[in-house]
């Protein structure tokens, strides 16, 4: 089949995903860019767990120049952090083992709401097997090696990889987000346009471009450590130092689909911005998608202007609501809150959550997306209408410093009561949040 109709059938399939946007790159030339309507590729997006494979990017370019080995023992760059009696299985652990996240722990040691430093604590952990045995993934190794990075170059983790990666890749608007401690949240906290990502999915099929060894990058990005017990088909194929394993090439994923999928036989990568992470099927349709269409094409960059592709992306688009508008102010009282939305209010152009922590007043209509502020957390896309006859459905993207979402959904009844249903994962992670309650229901 010709390449152009392995994109179109690329395109639809992925119409349903909520991918916020994709690049298709061959031998280091763009083929196809698109960004789905309301969001743009040259806007920054956060990247999530991608922000690990660029951590093993930082620390192969320390190795290839023997500042580090894989060998060396993580404990002793941190000496201040270390617990007295230092058990042996952490004391043990070494660079190699935490890139490949066969630490002695089976989960992450840090909180992210509660930790300020969230580097300290994994050396605070209690070992639960030896290192370097079990693959478990463990934000935590990355967040170490983040600061390991920064501790043996003598600068900021950002500015290492600016100065050293990002700049002669012709990689800009980068952001790294840091703790309340000041390190940085290496192992989700990277921020980058997709364009930016797809320049880096492009350097990881290379030879390393003399900017770092490319017997590290080769290693980095081939099996390393066996994955076979992991619930979603495509992480079963292995780990690297902190890249993924497909059943052909490799991967950099991130929480919601965040990906730049590298097939290094035929050169050829896609690289995506997404926010699925509220949905039950992940990423994998994501990877089912470029398989099934796109991992055989030889492509052609006057794809790009070819007019049947184009009129294909000319409505490509994230739904908004549609339906038609409040008609009346409504305030629902949750009889039995949802931690932490005490109450909401439904106007005819914004949705109001009512928290613990005050209200996130957030502009919404049917039919579109209107940008607009979820406070504090950062500024936001919205769409709300009422679907049918007491349905209400309302959709909130973040687009600042997270790519999360809220979905709302109110169904009320005649007899003032309604239910309520609110998917987040903004807040999912706060205790005690369920996402269901009931309403009653008061004209305002």
């Amino acid at each position: 089949m010709h390449a152009k109709q392995k994109i179109l059938d690329f395109i639809e399939e992925i119409r349903p995903l909520n991918l916020h946007g994709f690049e298709i790159r061959q031998d280091g030339e763009r083929i196809l860019s698109a960004s789905a309507a309301p969001f743009d590729n040259d806007v920054p997006h956060r990247l999530y767990s991608v922000s690990k494979s660029v951590v093993s990017l930082a620390v192969g370019i320390l190795v290839s120049e023997e500042k580090l080995h894989l060998s060396d023992r993580v404990a002793s760059f941190f000496p201040e952090m270390l617990p007295d009696p230092l058990p042996e299985e952490l004391e043990r652990l070494t660079v190699r083992e935490l890139l490949t996240m066969t630490t002695c722990f089976d989960r992450t040691c840090y909180r992210p709401l509660l930790d300020q430093n969230w580097t300290r604590p994994f050396f605070q952990g209690t070992p639960e097997h030896a290192g370097g045995t079990l693959f478990t993934y463990d934000t935590g190794a990355t967040q170490v090696m983040g600061s390991l990075v920064e501790r043996i170059s003598g600068m900021p983790l950002l500015t290492f990889v600016r100065e050293r990666l990002f700049d002669p890749l012709q990689i800009c608007n980068a952001r790294w987000l840091i703790d309340q401690a000041g390190n940085p949240q290496a192992g989700t906290g990277l921020i980058l346009p997709l364009s930016g990502l797809a320049l880096l999915s492009d350097f990881c099929i290379t030879d390393g471009r003399g900017l770092l060894d490319s017997a590290y990058l080769k290693a980095a990005t081939s099996l390393q450590v066996y994955t076979d017990h992991r619930s979603m088909p495509e992480e079963r194929y292995g780990y690297g130092y902190y890249f993924w394993m497909m059943r052909r090439g490799f991967s950099m994923y991130g929480m919601g689909g965040q990906m730049g999928l590298c097939l290094p036989d035929s050169r050829l990568t896609l690289t995506t911005t997404a926010d699925r992470i509220l949905e039950g099927t992940g990423v994998q349709p994501i990877y089912d998608a470029f398989f099934r269409h796109l991992s055989g094409i030889t492509g052609d960059p006057a794809l790009g202007e070819d007019p049947e592709i184009l009129s294909a992306l000319s409505d490509y688009s994230v739904e908004p609501v549609c339906g038609t508008r409040m008609q009346k102010t409504l305030h629902l009282e949750l009889v039995n809150p949802i931690e932490p939305v005490q109450a909401l209010c439904l106007r005819e152009d914004a949705v109001v959550f009512e928290t613990n922590a005050g209200q996130i007043e957030v502009p919404a209509e049917p039919g579109k997306w209107i940008p607009g502020t979820f406070a504090p957390v950062g500024p936001c896309l919205a769409t709300a209408a009422m679907t049918t006859p007491g349905e209400y459905r309302a959709r909130i993207e973040l687009v600042g410093d997270t790519s999360c979402a809220v979905h709302l959904a109110v169904s009320m009844r005649d007899d003032g009561k309604a239910s309520v249903r609110i998917q987040s994962s903004v807040w999912e992670c706060v205790p005690g949040f369920d996402g269901t309650a009931m309403a009653l229901i008061f004209e305002q």
